[in-house]
């Protein structure tokens, strides 16, 4: 093998925009005069794409406020409106026919599809709610820190668990940016 295949391949030149090439002036020798400043070399696209530390824990900081937000409106529905306060009733009067089979496995198929068919439904409802509830903000807040405080003490817990992840990462990550030194 040649020694020109285990060079690098040259990366092609930027050209200039035609305006440009128009505006320089050539000295007599025919060299360019370039008045501009050079430019800072780039960070590598391995530390560009990263996410930092700070971006992760504001993400899981804003994930366990939503979390918490929707616990505290469900709460809230629950106990001043009413909501989902009957599920029993009502999944007992959808699939109380299929559970009452003679034959194990076919009960065993119709409660797990009746449970998943319920699981999802529950959340999409624990979802809505939580955008139900947002013209109820200030009540939802009162009632959570007067009648739920413990849920309030239990999320605050959770953020404090999220900076603390972020300080213990942040540490672990700058011990991994020095490198060592061997005597």
């Amino acid at each position: 093998m040649s020694e020109a295949e285990y060079q690098r391949p040259r990366r092609k030149r930027k050209r200039k925009p035609v305006s440009e090439e128009l505006t320089e002036k050539k000295k007599s020798t025919g060299v360019k005069e370039d008045a501009r400043p050079k430019r800072k070399k780039k960070k590598s696209k391995s530390q560009d794409d990263e996410p930092s530390t700070h971006k992760l824990i504001a993400l899981v900081m804003l994930g366990i406020a939503l979390f918490g937000w929707a616990c505290a409106a469900a709460a809230y529905a629950h106990a001043k409106e009413g909501w989902r306060s009957n599920e029993t009733e009502r999944f007992a009067d959808e699939n109380g026919g299929d559970l009452e089979s003679d034959l194990h496995l076919t009960r065993r198929r119709a409660a797990r599809s009746a449970m998943i068919k319920t699981a999802f439904a529950a959340l999409m409802d624990f979802i809505g709610n939580a955008f139900r509830q947002i013209p109820n903000f200030f009540s939802v807040v009162a009632f959570t820190f007067s009648e739920r405080l413990w849920l309030v003490i239990l999320f605050a817990v959770l953020e404090g668990a999220a900076v603390g992840l972020g300080y213990i990462m942040e540490k672990v990550g700058e011990s991994f940016v020095d490198s060592p030194q061997y005597p």
